[in-house]
């Protein structure tokens, strides 16, 4: 059946490479017959056209990176927990094949909203924090969440910020299947005089029913929960507490969808945690080496300004190719020889250039320039050979 579009416009029939996989399962269903029904075939083929390998590394990397720069600023903390097993996020959202999703709107990911995050933190303070008496139980909920019941009008803020919680990797969906045995007593079954039908009550002659739905295969989120107020000593000394709610909410309650089935458990695993920290500090490295290398490259332009076109050229080169750290590509054949025989042509030998080549020299062979015919053994053999001697020759004799 044509989809209800303008007429100029066509549907794929399938996901184009690429495309975003939240657009295309919530807004491109095509599975509708000519009168607008929905056979179960088509529910599953819908949900089977966006499994597999969801989001791109870079994008989740480069969101995190962000991510994680604005809670450390915020005085706040990220941690990595891997699902038990399968995961739902968003199952109840409303979709032509019964079960919905949550996708990340921009990195086409499933995630965990942070309006969830921050719920299902207090479901647990409120239900299984049985360390607090009633009023310390409730003086950390309106600290935390801003009331002391979720009915209540909120007259503060609550004193954390919770992040969507996102993978870590691009992790991987597939299709789930889930078979009642009694549809129509659940539809029908709370007017039990009218409906003690055969057809109706529960009993095992019923024949199960395949719903399929979209699930995530075991998977790593980061969590991130930041102070509002960074500067407020009392809020950070709350993080861990908040952190050891999480944990518990997390490995007891289940974030998601069918947590009573075993979905949605997951747990704070510390070698995760270590490869999360390790990707982190490389990160943080990457900054502060381009950083470093930003401002030697400004300072070496504003050095370079006061010098010969020849100079100009040679430490140009002299960066680009990294004599300075890769002694194979500085003793590379005929690269210094090159610059020799430029400033043995030169009326004057450019200082700048030959001072360079000379500490160069002296970091890479070192005993060079001192001694070019030293020796070594009983047989006194060269300890430098020819192209190392010829070298040192030359630069000894524009020295002098």
């Amino acid at each position: 059946m044509p989809a209800p579009l303008y007429n100029t416009h066509s549907v794929p029939q399938k996901k184009p490479d690429h495309a975003h996989a939240g657009l295309w399962f919530e807004r491109f269903f095509n599975g509708y017959d000519n009168d607008w029904t929905i056979a179960d075939t088509a529910k599953q083929t819908w949900i089977k056209s966006v499994t597999g390998k969801q989001g791109d590394n870079t994008k989740l990397d480069d969101f995190t990176k962000r991510q994680h720069a604005l809670v450390l600023a915020l005085q706040g903390e990220s941690r990595c927990y891997t699902t038990d097993w399968h995961f739902i996020t968003g199952m109840g959202n409303p979709h032509p094949v019964e079960n919905g999703f949550s996708w990340h709107p921009t990195l086409a990911v499933p995630y965990v909203a942070g309006s969830a995050v921050k719920g299902l933190i207090r479901a647990w303070v409120e239900i299984h924090e049985d360390g607090l008496t009633d009023e310390e139980k409730k003086a950390r909920l309106k600290q935390w969440f801003g009331t002391e019941d979720k009915e209540q009008v909120a007259e503060q803020t609550g004193a954390f910020i919770f992040f969507d919680a996102i993978p870590h990797t691009p992790p991987t969906t597939l299709c789930d299947i889930m078979t009642p045995h009694m549809g129509k007593w659940y539809e029908q079954g709370d007017d039990v005089q009218k409906n003690l039908t055969a057809e109706v009550i529960p009993a095992d002659w019923h024949e199960p029913v395949p719903v399929p739905f979209l699930a995530v295969k075991k998977a790593q989120f980061i969590f991130s929960i930041a102070t509002r107020k960074p500067n407020n000593d009392a809020h950070r000394a709350e993080l861990p507490a908040i952190f050891e709610a999480l944990n518990n909410a997390l490995l007891w309650l289940g974030a998601g969808a069918k947590t009573a089935a075993g979905y949605g458990y997951m747990d704070n695993n510390l070698e995760d945690n270590k490869r999360f920290d390790q990707k982190i500090n490389d990160w943080v490295e990457k900054e502060r080496a381009d950083a470093e290398a930003t401002e030697r490259k400004q300072q070496q332009d504003e050095q370079l300004k006061n010098r010969s076109p020849a100079a100009q050229e040679y430490f140009k080169d002299e960066d680009t190719q990294k004599w300075e750290s890769d002694k194979d590509k500085f003793l590379q054949n005929g690269i210094i020889e090159n610059w020799l025989t430029k400033l043995e042509a030169a009326p004057e030998p450019d200082a700048d250039i030959l001072a360079d080549i000379v500490r160069l020299l002296n970091k890479h062979i070192a005993g060079l320039l001192d001694n070019p015919n030293k020796v070594k053994g009983k047989k006194e053999k060269p300890f430098y050979n020819d192209r190392q001697k010829k070298i040192a020759n030359r630069v000894r004799a524009l020295q002098s």
